[in-house]
């Protein structure tokens, strides 16, 4: 994998952990183990988070959020009602 594309792979996962839990905030889940789930995911998201929170793209711009808005307007706008 060329530098480029892990770039690009690690931004797609950036913005899939934060919608991810976005997502399971939204539906408030109750199950022992999707609480669990959300725990271990907000414990890796701010461990995330903390890495890139000195950069320029998270300090400086709306980069990352303007990703997930991009794909959560994709899911809305191709959204098979019968999946």
């Amino acid at each position: 994998m060329n530098p480029k594309q892990k770039s690009i792979k690690m931004h797609l996962f950036y913005c899939l952990m934060q919608l991810l839990l976005e997502n399971l905030d939204d539906l408030k889940v109750t199950t022992p183990r999707m609480v669990k789930l959300k725990s271990d995911l907000t414990e890796f998201c701010e461990i995330l988070n903390n890495e890139c929170a000195n950069t320029y793209t998270i300090q400086k711009t709306t980069y990352f959020q303007d990703l997930t808005n991009k794909i959560n307007t994709l899911m809305r706008k191709n959204f098979n009602y019968e999946l």
